[in-house]
C-alpha cells in the first residue's frame, strides 16, 4: 500500500531520518538548554521559546547513535507532540520532501528495537528512516519530565 507523505528530512551521524511535516514547527540553530534535574538521560534540558518551554531531546541517543555534546553546527528541530513541544538535536536538516511510503525494506538492526522508528522509505539516493514523533517519549519518561518541570517551576518561585 503506497501513501504520499510530506516529510522533513534530517541527518544524524550520516544516517537519514525524517518526520511527518505536520508535526514539525521549524528548525533553529542549536542553543544550550537549561538543565532539567530529575529528567531522563535522553533529555538534555529545556529551552525557553517565549510563550512556552521546549523539552530538548538527544535524538542521537534516542535512536542508538553516538553523541558527545551539542555543537554549534547542529540544529534543533522543533516538533509538536500531544501536550508538549520537543526540540530534537540533529546534525543537519536537509529539507522537505514528498515521498511514497510503502511497506519498504526492513528496519536496520541498530534501529529495529526502537519504538520511535516507524518505517523506511527509498529515496533517489538511498534510504530514509521515518520516525513517529508521538513515540519519542515513553509514558514513564513523560511522567519524570512533568515532575522535573514542576519541581523546576516550584523552585523558581
Amino acid at each position: 500500500m503506497n501513501n504520499r507523505m510530506s516529510l522533513v528530512e534530517f541527518e544524524c551521524e550520516g544516517h537519514r531520518f525524517a518526520l511527518p511535516l505536520a508535526s514539525v514547527r521549524r528548525a533553529i540553530p542549536s542553543a544550550q538548554p537549561a538543565p532539567l534535574p530529575g529528567a531522563t538521560e535522553n533529555v538534555l534540558g529545556v529551552l525557553n521559546l517565549g510563550a512556552e518551554i521546549a523539552i530538548v531531546i538527544n535524538f542521537h541517543r534516542r535512536v542508538g547513535l553516538p553523541f558527545s555534546e551539542m555543537g554549534v553546527s547542529q540544529q534543533l528541530l522543533l516538533i509538536d507532540i500531544p501536550g508538549a513541544c520537543l526540540g530534537l538535536v540533529v546534525d543537519r536538516v536537509t529539507g522537505v520532501k514528498v515521498c511514497e511510503v510503502d511497506d519498504g525494506p526492513g528496519i536496520p538492526g541498530q534501529f529495529a528495537a526502537d519504538v520511535c522508528v516507524s518505517t523506511i522509505v527509498r529515496v533517489k539516493d538511498g534510504l530514509c528512516i521515518i520516525c513517529d514523533p508521538e513515540k519519542f517519549l515513553r509514558d514513564d519518561e513523560k511522567l519524570l519530565i512533568n515532575e522535573a518541570i514542576a519541581q523546576h517551576i516550584h523552585a523558581a518561585h
